[in-house]
């Protein structure tokens, strides 16, 4: 049946037609006991000769229906109606995509405002295990306020393998956005997805599909034939790097292509970056779902802040790991390091040398046979020149090892107290402090190195996690955000945010944090512990052990890290 202007659908009644596609014809409609506009979607007729259609119509709508995204247009509910099945969805004042980029190309800018928002919807519902399969221009939604939305998510999957006339003679996918293996009829996945948002991408930098013919057949021929036309031969002023990205993702073999979603945004942002370093500014914390054991390529940041004088490239590190002695070699590294700072350095990056400390690295005196002779011979050190910062380190940290604490903390004060800006005398402090479960010790170091140096962004992290752990949840929001706005890779400081939005209640917005975090860093294992600590809060036990086990056999991940893991474990296995 074809509902009619005027017309009384449950609760609805129907004002105008909006649009007709395919597999469903959009009628715009009031819903008086909310008195709200809503959008409903009438599923074609021909779906009804198909016996098993409603049973999985049901199926499908409820499984879309949980989906729960910013970016994506929300299901409010399904019915029947004289046995026409429709949806009801959010109605949303725009336009398409499609009829946006109608005139003229769209500049790089608003391309990479479109194509993030709907990559992060993708990402997530990857993650829900739900594939969308017909991603194309139409599909994705403009509002009038700028809000993105990728629309239409499960009416190709309710369609595929029916009975009907109309699921038996249409191809499921648009020509030209389908996917080669989705062309053929083999199995699909998200490397589908991302071909069809690359076609999308295609067309939004270049004014034109990759393939256009005069009949679908030939279209879908090329997708699985022909070789893709070379982006910078259709539009000279695209980059290489920009290219590169369409070629990867476009790719006829699904291996060839990106592993995931996030992995093809950060490609993309990396390469709209490097062409345009103006749009950096546009560099915000991208929110992204993924399923934990996903790859990532990780991006520079386009505007990172300048770093320690180490030459080696920061990489997101675990936070408080536990202080054990490390090696000679590194400890050697150590002693030149400090050698160098102590003449005046603006900070020392989280992700770089500054992870040695908080590791417990120790200083090993040539000639020290046992720690009480290096205590020995760094005192000698210190009185030889008590404004040597690094001396009264390197004597602090075997005071620490040999579990004179106090006269530890004494030590790292004096190396402060030689060189404000040794960002390391209020790291290694605040760690000691931390260590002692003494919190309210090292938020006082920590804010006293904020004070002094406050655009280092590891002291920034720290002061924050301890703030979380007091319960001082705003104020160490606010120190994440600023770590974020120095350091947009900076892994530790999404995984914050993640715990804050977590025990705050906001678990959407943990996901979308956890998700960016393991985006950048996908072995990191504070994402997999913040991860299963939102598993247990959902109920999803299974998906908590495995996220809790991830932590267990990392390498990386500390040992009281790994023990709270344990602990969980022990927690749900009691709960059988």
């Amino acid at each position: 049946m074809s509902f009619a202007l005027g017309q009384n659908v449950g609760p609805y009644r129907i004002i105008e037609q909006l649009g007709q596609g395919g597999m469903a014809t959009v009628f715009k409609a009031y819903h008086p006991a909310l008195d709200r506009y809503i959008a409903i979607k009438v599923l074609h007729p021909a779906f009804k000769e198909d016996a098993s259609f409603i049973t999985r119509f049901h199926r499908e709508a409820r499984i879309v229906a949980k989906l729960d995204h910013p970016n994506i247009i929300p299901i409010y509910d399904f019915a029947e109606e004289a046995g026409t099945p429709y949806l009801v969805i959010r109605y949303v004042e725009g336009k398409t995509l499609k009829a946006e980029q109608r005139d003229a190309l769209l500049s790089l800018d608003q391309v990479l405002a479109i194509i993030r928002p709907v990559a992060n919807a993708l990402a997530y519902a990857h993650a829900q295990g739900v594939l969308h399969r017909d991603i194309k221009p139409s599909n994705i939604m403009i509002a009038n306020d700028g809000h993105v939305y990728l629309t239409d998510f499960g009416l190709a999957r309710m369609a595929k393998a029916g009975e009907s006339t109309l699921s038996q003679d249409m191809l499921i996918g648009t020509p030209q956005y389908i996917s080669p293996e989705q062309a053929k009829g083999e199995a699909v996945s998200e490397r589908s997805d991302i071909y069809s948002l690359g076609v999308v991408l295609f067309e939004m930098l270049t004014g034109r599909v990759p393939f256009s013919a005069d009949t679908p057949y030939s279209i879908i021929h090329d997708h699985i034939y022909a070789p893709l036309p070379l982006p910078r031969s259709i539009n000279p002023n695209l980059s290489a790097e920009l290219e590169r990205v369409l070629l990867k993702a476009l790719a006829k073999d699904p291996a060839a292509r990106f592993g995931n979603t996030p992995e093809f945004l950060s490609a993309f942002e990396q390469a709209v970056f490097q062409t345009n370093p103006a749009l950096a500014s546009m560099a915000t914390p991208v929110v992204v779902l993924t399923r934990a054991s996903s790859a990532a390529t990780p991006r520079p940041a386009p505007t990172a802040p300048p770093v320690s004088i180490a030459t080696k490239t920061p990489q997101p590190q675990p936070k408080r790991r536990a202080l054990t002695p490390l090696s000679c070699a590194i400890t050697a590294l150590v002693i030149v390091f400090f050698a160098i700072v102590i003449g005046g350095v603006s900070f020392i990056a989280r992700d770089d040398l500054a992870r040695i400390f908080r590791t417990g690295a120790t200083t090993s005196t040539p000639g020290a046979t046992s720690v009480a002779d290096q205590i020995k011979a760094a005192r000698d050190s210190v009185q030889k020149n008590s404004t040597d910062g690094g001396a009264h380190l390197r004597l602090a940290e075997l005071l620490e090892r040999n579990k004179e604490y106090e006269s530890a903390f004494l030590e790292y004060e004096a190396a402060i107290a030689s060189n404000q800006k040794l960002s390391s005398g209020y790291l290694r402090a605040g760690a000691l402090a931390e260590k002692l479960n003494e919190l309210d010790r090292a938020k006082k170091y920590y804010q006293a190195g904020v004070n002094a140096l406050p655009d280092n962004p590891e002291l920034l992290l720290q002061l924050a996690d301890v703030l979380l752990q007091q319960k001082q949840y705003e104020d160490a929001k606010k120190n994440y955000d600023k770590v974020i706005a120095l350091n947009p890779n900076s892994a530790l400081a999404y995984v914050g945010l993640g715990d804050y939005y977590r025990v705050t209640g906001k678990p959407n917005d943990a996901i979308q944090q956890y998700t960016r975090a393991a985006s950048i860093d996908p072995n990191l294992p504070e994402v997999h512990f913040g991860q299963g600590l939102l598993a247990v809060q959902f109920n999803q036990i299974d998906k908590a052990r495995i996220e809790f086990n991830l932590v267990i056999k990392s390498t990386s991940a500390s040992p009281e890290l790994k023990l709270k893991a344990e602990n969980q474990l022990r927690l749900l296995d009691s709960k059988k």
